[in-house]
């Protein structure tokens, strides 16, 4: 399982990245990096000299649909420039947070507008992975597996999210109905008080469960470590703890 680390929209951070890591995930976007300030061949250069690969998260403060047909519109022109720019920086994989305002999550609007959003991330040969993000109010974890499926796209597993929301049962629900489709995780620990993205092991997420799941579903998804810290021991412990899962599992 290739390994990651989340570094949002902070670049200068590249160069300090531990060596334990395969690649980074790049905040991109409205609210994160703007697109119009990266310099791509520079940033290119930077991850080659580290030897690291890059994934990106799209933005998402704008939600992905609305009831507004123009700022339907205007979002997947934008989102397809941030995605350009993704592709041009080497990433095949993008994490969409399948958000909308005032519409249903059963609307054929909100399922059309997240299959144009796969569609144009196919012609920059970035796979979209829409994130399981139903903890903080976005589509539901039991809902995730068939809008999903319907549109064609792939699913980002965010492991924290998921278990404060529904817990190991909701995970392996969703894997044992949709794991083909689960391409991509997001790794951190939570508390159910509400901390989110802190490191692995400092939690309540039942990690040791999970990670069986995830070596008997999805075990060639790709992972990031989604830990919002500078701190390069929390990021590397958590990255080995994370390791120890899995490699738990394979010498049962």
């Amino acid at each position: 399982m290739h390994v990651g680390v989340s570094i949002g929209p902070y670049l200068d951070r590249i160069e300090t990245i531990p060596d334990a890591f395969e690649y980074v995930e790049i905040g991109l976007g409205e609210g994160e990096q703007p697109i119009g300030e990266i310099n791509v061949n520079s940033v290119s250069e930077r991850l080659h000299k580290r030897n690291l690969d890059v994934t990106v998260h799209l933005p998402y403060y704008q939600p992905l649909a609305t009831a507004v047909d123009t700022i339907d519109s205007a979002t997947l022109s934008y989102i397809d420039s941030v995605l350009e720019t993704a592709s041009a920086l080497g990433a095949t994989t993008a994490v969409a947070h399948p958000t909308r305002r005032g519409i249903a999550p059963s609307s054929e609007q909100f399922h059309e507008q997240l299959r144009s959003l796969v569609e144009i991330g196919h012609t920059h040969d970035v796979t979209v992975c829409f994130e399981t993000t139903g903890y903080a109010g976005d589509l539901a974890l039991d809902r995730v597996g068939a809008t999903i499926d319907d549109v064609d796209g792939a699913i980002c597993l965010d492991i924290g999210y998921a278990y404060l929301e529904a817990g190991v049962s909701g995970i392996r629900t969703l894997l044992t109905q949709y794991g083909d489709i689960v391409e991509h995780l997001h790794v951190h620990d939570g508390r159910h008080r509400g901390d989110t993205h802190i490191p692995v092991g400092s939690g309540d997420v039942a990690m040791a469960d999970i990670g069986s799941l995830l070596q008997e579903f999805v075990p060639e998804a790709t992972a990031t470590i989604e830990v919002f810290t500078d701190d390069a021991a929390h990021l590397t412990d958590s990255r080995q703890r994370f390791i120890e899962l899995i490699e738990d599992v394979d010498s049962q």
